[in-house]
């Protein structure tokens, strides 16, 4: 399949109250055809059970997907069929009584040619970054999101709901799933977002867009997404994943142009001597970090390390700073770091 090449990073992070982590991430950037997949699943039920269902959906949609383009299906066809599939995996692994009710949400994308595909079951959810906007893709399927839509609830108050957290629709929960499928005609450096409400129920799409903005690297940005989640509390298992695309072409091209400003690099030895005596504040997790180096990657290779991670979580920075701690505040050393550090503190 012509068309775009798309990359794919993302993380998955217990949080700060769960004992275990239910949510499941797949990221498959070479699938078959040129297609690419992705998946965000979070798991419901007792004990394990969550995780089980979650684990049973990404594995369905990674075996499954596959074959039946093999097989001539439309992108479409083959992801919505792929999520029934899981959909009847997973009730008949519930019949056993420790895994009774269990259940998951589902939201996929699958890239092929000019279109990302998207099959959503549940409230995780997908953005679409395009530009300066940023727009959600899915509809929630819970009982808050469904009186928001019906003008009984205001989305103000939506937030704070004691039934926020009850769906109406997961995978495992009936055996004729209703799944929403829509297809999303891509422009070149488009960015999807997926994400489990334990990241978008904490941080605002806004603040989304402006992390991953900030951040040109797409592991650091889901890093960054879920360290915000964390420092807001972490009530809930944080998942993200964040594609982007370009055409093939010129992501053909960029391989060579960086190998090859990578090999110029190295061979100065001045970007070297710059990396090993420079520092700069930073952020690792959630917590702000002395880092010496320069901020950035070559080849998905830092060019930093982290010095000291202190005990200052992101949060307690005025937002207006914390933009320019992802992307680095230099200092002349770990001392000056520090001073710096105080000195955003103390900033209205």
């Amino acid at each position: 399949m012509s068309g775009f090449a798309a990359r794919g990073a993302g993380v998955s992070e217990i949080g700060r109250v769960r004992e275990t982590n239910q949510d499941r991430i797949l990221l498959r950037d070479r699938l078959v055809r040129g297609a690419a997949l992705y998946a965000v699943a979070d798991g419901l039920g007792g004990h394990a059970a969550g995780g089980v269902a979650s684990t049973l959906a990404v594995e369905t949609l990674v075996r499954e997907v596959p074959s039946l383009l093999e097989r001539g299906l439309t992108p479409a066809e083959a992801l919505a069929l792929a999520v029934r599939r899981a959909n009847a995996d997973i009730n008949a692994a519930a019949v056993s009584p420790d895994r009774s009710g269990m259940a998951t949400t589902c939201t996929a994308a699958l890239i092929a040619g000019h279109t990302a595909v998207l099959a959503h079951v549940g409230d995780s959810r997908a953005y679409l970054l395009r530009g300066a906007e940023i727009r959600q893709l899915t509809v929630d399927h819970s009982v808050v999101a469904e009186m928001v839509r019906h003008g009984t609830l205001s989305p103000a108050a939506a937030g704070g709901h004691a039934q926020r957290h009850i769906l109406t629709r997961a995978l495992g929960t009936a055996s004729d799933m209703q799944i929403d499928v829509l297809a999303i005609p891509l422009h070149p450096r488009d960015t999807l977002l997926l994400a489990s409400d334990g990241v978008h129920s904490a941080v605002t799409p806004e603040e989304m867009a402006d992390i991953v903005r900030a951040t040109r690297d797409a592991g650091e940005a889901c890093r960054m997404l879920a360290g915000l989640a964390n420092a807001r509390g972490g009530t809930d298992n944080a998942s993200v994943v964040l594609v982007r695309v370009r055409p093939k072409w010129l992501d053909r091209v960029g391989r060579v142009f960086t190998a090859a400003a990578l090999a110029a690099f190295i061979a100065a030895g001045v970007g070297a001597y710059r990396v090993e005596h420079a520092y700069f504040l930073g952020v690792s997790g959630d917590r702000v970090a002395v880092m010496r180096g320069v901020p950035g990657r070559i080849l998905g290779v830092p060019l930093f390390t982290v010095v000291r991670v202190t005990g200052v979580a992101v949060g307690q920075i005025v937002p207006a700073y914390r933009l320019q701690l992802l992307q680095g505040i230099p200092a002349r050393d770990p001392v000056d770091a520090q001073a710096l550090l105080q000195d955003l503190l103390h900033r209205p």
